[in-house]
């Protein structure tokens, strides 16, 4: 008991130390919670999802959450660009997993959902909208993006590219909204 509470508080500031570093990267001092993980992992069907992205994996709180969503043969491409969660990532112990520490930006070829932690209302607005047309570009034609974000500004940049509906999240520090998003095609 006093070794997991050790290690969760080792994580946290780890987590904080991350965020302090390079806050517009972070997005959050805190993880993600359980419930915002399994809020977005209720988004998909996972039968039907067999190539999944995750982008800004951070330290992998809702990677875990993934994998034990995804059908033993489906894939998880995840994009982080902070050296040191891709190393905590490379530690997942899980040949599903294949992490590219690469901007998602470079995202390529289609996938079947693709989720996202990335605090896009901190990221300067010409990286925002890359990543949004990598997001939309990727996303197979039945495909789901699922986002979730701490405010509501980012909506108008969502638009530009998905049809999407939203539910709040509240038992998450700061409380979130995951967004469904679905590919539409005016850009």
């Amino acid at each position: 008991m006093l070794a997991s509470a050790m290690t969760l508080m080792r994580t946290k500031a780890d987590f904080i130390r991350q965020f302090i570093r390079n806050p517009r990267h972070m997005g959050s001092i805190t993880p993600s919670s359980q419930t915002l993980c399994r809020a977005m992992a209720q988004e998909v069907d996972w039968s039907a999802a067999h190539r999944i992205a995750e982008l800004g994996a951070g330290d992998g709180v809702l990677t875990r959450v993934l994998l034990q969503n995804m059908l033993p043969q489906s894939v998880l491409e995840v994009f982080e660009i902070s050296p040191p969660l891709v190393q905590k990532l490379r530690r997942i112990d899980d040949p599903r997993l294949q992490v590219r520490d690469c901007s998602a930006e470079l995202m390529e070829g289609h996938y079947d959902v693709i989720m996202s932690g990335l605090p896009l209302l901190s990221l300067p607005l010409q990286t925002r909208q890359a990543i949004l047309a990598a997001a939309h570009r990727a996303l197979a034609p039945n495909g789901v993006f699922v986002q979730f974000q701490y405010t509501s500004l980012t909506q108008a940049d969502l638009s530009r590219y998905f049809t999407w509906q939203r539910r709040r999240v509240l038992r998450n520090m700061p409380p979130a909204w995951v967004y469904r998003c679905t590919r539409h095609f005016r850009t």
